[in-house]
């Protein structure tokens, strides 16, 4: 899940989390302003709640970006139950919410009583663990400690299990492991240690599309029903969607094809079930609601598609590509969506939000979009073939794949890449996530910097890798 909102101008930590009512003046005041904004929220108000905002806070959000992130993301999540107050913390109000999933709300006031810190994000429970996690950080070098600084609060927080971290910077590669691979098992994980990668899988379709179009057997601008079947291209609300939109999410496609739900018998592997047939079947009855690239909506299936197309054009599987086109090339041992008894040996378990032993999700058509698995030596290799003083043997397809595709208020998207948009370098990256893992992947050209973050809990490793990303450019 994707951070929805955050706008804060200070480092806050919230520990020793119990539900109470707000009963300091300030928090009062407070709780005041959040009930007012969630009222606006629920009826849709975007101006309404905006004008709740001090100065600050307008200034680092203009109301054009604020508007369409109400409208894009923060207005899907809805509707909002069971809104408690648990405390606060340097002025820091803390609520959760259910929703689609738990969500945890953050705000503070200004001297004027308009908010000038607002975040909803995942919910995380911040109760100190009181066995502290393992680590193999030696915390000598001021890397090892900037990485700790942030990794010990994340591992020591309940209902957070295992992460590694993997870091290319001034020509070094670090890597740092904490908690376990399996709950109660004692087992520090290892750079070995394979992770879902979830949609990380999609720059991976990104460079495999780009390579297409350097071959010459692809053009971006084609039209996808050139390599569908005649019964699925005689839609004609498919007929202007391009293989680009696929790639950069503005094809018009929705986040995921409502038909998926009539394939699913376990609602733990909400993919495994839905194959070609049932693709082609929602394809031809699809409707578009917008034109193909007016508009971002990130879409699962719309990578899954492009997937699903290059295997027609090669005549090969997806994971076949990924291991002959980009893990050969530049030698990614263990980046594979089939694992051998071995591999399997090596896999982190996953814990779902509820601190619950998941499985690794298992997908046919789909499997573009979310399916790789991966460990922190391979996916740091991934990341520092991205910049270009490598000379990576994929350099081509990478250039192609990192080239600026869509752009919006919100939104800055190459081939797969997003850009990290308030960042001063160009960033490149990607979260994933599934229902056991959260991973997140940075590379800042400028800085010759490659962050990479694997967890073995869905709960906030991708905003982790970010922070982590921000904290190293700073050093």
């Amino acid at each position: 899940m994707k951070l929805i909102l955050s706008i804060c101008f200070f480092c806050f930590v919230l520990i020793d989390v119990q539900a109470q009512q707000p009963t300091t003046p300030q928090e009062i005041k407070t709780d005041v302003v959040a009930q007012k904004l969630l009222q606006y929220f629920a009826n849709k108000q975007a101006d309404s709640a905006y004008a709740l905002a001090g100065e600050a806070f307008k200034t680092a959000l203009p109301y054009d970006k604020w508007t369409a992130i109400c409208e894009k993301q923060l207005y899907g999540l809805m509707p909002f139950r069971n809104v408690t107050f648990l405390r606060s913390k340097n002025g820091v109000s803390k609520y959760k919410m259910d929703g689609i999933v738990a969500l945890q709300l953050l705000i503070s006031l200004d001297s004027l009583d308009k908010f000038k810190v607002f975040a909803i994000q995942p919910f995380q429970d911040d109760t100190r663990k009181k066995i502290l996690s393992a680590t193999d950080n030696a915390k000598l070098t001021v890397t090892d400690k900037t990485v700790d600084t942030l990794l010990d609060n994340y591992i020591n927080t309940v209902g957070n299990v295992g992460a590694s971290v993997a870091i290319y910077t001034k020509g070094k590669d670090y890597y740092y492991n904490y908690g376990e691979t399996v709950k109660d098992g004692k087992q520090l994980p290892t750079k070995q240690t394979l992770y879902e990668i979830g949609s990380i899988s999609k720059t991976f379709t990104a460079t495999l599309l780009a390579k297409a179009v350097v071959d010459k057997k692809v053009r971006l601008q084609d039209a996808i029903t050139k390599y569908l079947p005649d019964s699925v291209a005689a839609n004609k609300d498919l007929q202007t969607i391009t293989l680009q939109q696929l790639s950069n999410h503005s094809s018009g496609l929705p986040r995921l094809p409502f038909t998926l739900n009539f394939t699913v018998t376990n609602y733990l592997q909400p993919y495994e079930n839905f194959d070609d047939k049932a693709l082609f079947a929602f394809l031809k009855q699809f409707k578009a609601t917008r034109k193909p690239g007016d508009t971002y909506e990130y879409s699962n299936l719309a990578v899954g598609l492009l997937g699903v197309i290059l295997e027609r054009i090669y005549k090969k599987t997806y994971e076949q590509l990924v291991l002959e086109q980009i893990a050969k090339p530049i030698g990614l041992t263990n980046t594979k969506i089939t694992l051998t008894q071995q591999d399997s040996a090596l896999l982190a378990q996953g814990y779902n939000e509820k601190g619950e032993a998941v499985p690794a999700w298992r997908f046919k058509s789909l499997a573009a979009c979310g399916a790789l698995k991966s460990n922190a030596a391979d996916l740091l290799q991934y990341g520092k073939q991205q910049l270009a003083v490598f000379k990576s043997p994929l350099l081509a397809y990478n250039q192609l794949a990192h080239q600026q595709t869509f752009s919006d208020s919100v939104q800055k998207v190459a081939l797969g890449w997003h850009f990290l948009v308030n960042d001063a370098d160009v960033v490149w990256q990607h979260g994933g996530g599934t229902y056991g893992c959260r991973t997140m992947l940075c590379v800042n050209e400028a800085k010759g910097l490659v962050v990479a973050v694997l967890t073995n809990n869905a709960t906030n490793g991708d905003a982790l890798g970010i922070k982590l990303l921000q904290a190293l450019e700073r050093l």
